[in-house]
């Protein structure tokens, strides 16, 4: 049951990011594309997540996905901070 969760949330997290990025392709907005690029790098930790727990069990992945997602997260910080209006 766990790799179908885990391949759900990187679907997810892509499809977010596809809707975000048609948003901004739309309407220009900075705070879109920042949201998207966030949420893409997101897919790829949720896809190392599979990667580490699914189809390589015994490689440590751990310090990989965390740095990933942190990226993730200060892209998403300097959006809000730098592109608010």
């Amino acid at each position: 049951m766990g790799p179908i969760i885990y391949f759900l949330c990187a679907l997810t997290s892509l499809g977010a990011a596809a809707l975000l990025w048609r948003g901004f392709r739309r309407t220009r907005q900075r705070l879109l594309y920042w949201s998207a690029l966030c949420f893409a790098i997101l897919a790829v930790s949720n896809g190392l997540l599979i990667l580490d727990l699914v189809v390589l069990p015994d490689v440590y992945l751990l310090t990989s996905r965390s740095i990933v997602t942190q990226i993730a997260l200060l892209v998403l910080i300097y959006g809000l901070i730098f592109e608010s209006d």
